[in-house]
């Protein structure tokens, strides 16, 4: 579906983003990997040389860093798929929001705008007729109790993506948001900044880590949890011209654990 294409997966070495990008390599796309671990792009980019596809050129950078991440862009000139796949620590969870400080309830929120709003502008200068895929959580949806600021952040960016669409249509770009639920994996197989938050989360409520993963990924009708395969493959069709018709969206990845 993607062949001729040119993608940024930020993010590329983490559980989600690394999946994504091996996802868009298979179909074709000449993949470039930016993060904050050159071991774990490394990993990534050497499992997209062994599909014979062209190994994936890593960079690391700080996603925070406006300057950065805009002369990173600048490098590699017209792009046509933008992945935000970053995975930024998402506050304190297991805590009320009355038993946290101003500061550690409002720099996650600040945290996750910069870095869409950074990636989003970056690619967008360098890009016509191609797609900036952002990515969410149900609680920027619907609330959920002592998830701290994570909702608030997801909403934040889910905001973003409806402006910038409105914004960035009239040069043929699209940007359209994937709001995933939980992925057990992450933090049980794929060694996911996610297991430290749920660990952290599960000592704060003095529940064991494995009710927390549980949670986490519960609620499909399907009865099975979301996997990074389904949510790549999702990724892969938004970023294909088959999705043309999306923009300024969100779109409800949760396999029916909420129900829009």
């Amino acid at each position: 579906m993607l062949d001729q294409k040119k993608a940024i997966v930020y993010g590329g070495g983490g559980a989600i983003g690394g999946e994504i990008a091996r996802v868009l390599a298979g179909q074709g796309a000449s993949v470039r990997l930016a993060g904050r671990s050159l071991p774990a792009l490394e990993a990534v980019a050497a499992d997209i040389a062994t599909f014979g596809r062209q190994r994936a050129a890593t960079a690391v950078l700080d996603v925070l860093d406006e300057a950065q991440v805009n002369a990173y862009a600048a490098r590699i000139g017209n792009i046509d798929i933008c992945v935000n796949a970053v995975g930024l620590d998402g506050g304190a969870q297991g805590l009320p929001l009355i038993e946290m400080s101003a500061d550690a309830v409002v720099q996650p929120v600040a945290d996750a705008t910069r870095a869409a709003f950074n990636i989003a502008k970056a690619a967008a200068v360098h890009m016509t007729n191609g797609v900036i895929i952002m990515i969410s959580v149900p609680m920027a949806r619907v609330p959920v109790a002592t998830t701290g600021p994570f909702g608030s952040a997801s909403a934040a960016v889910e905001t973003l993506v409806r402006q910038l669409g409105a914004e960035l249509g009239p040069r043929g770009t699209r940007v359209v948001c994937l709001r995933l639920t939980g992925i057990p994996e992450t933090a049980t197989r794929l060694g996911s900044l996610t297991e430290r938050m749920w660990r952290d989360a599960a000592a704060r409520l003095g529940v064991p880590f494995e009710e927390v993963v549980e949670a986490a990924g519960a609620g499909s009708p399907l009865g099975r949890p979301l996997t990074v395969a389904r949510v790549a493959e999702l990724a892969a069709f938004v970023a294909s011209d088959h999705a043309t018709a999306l923009t300024g969206t969100v779109i409800n990845a949760t396999a029916g654990a909420v129900v829009d």
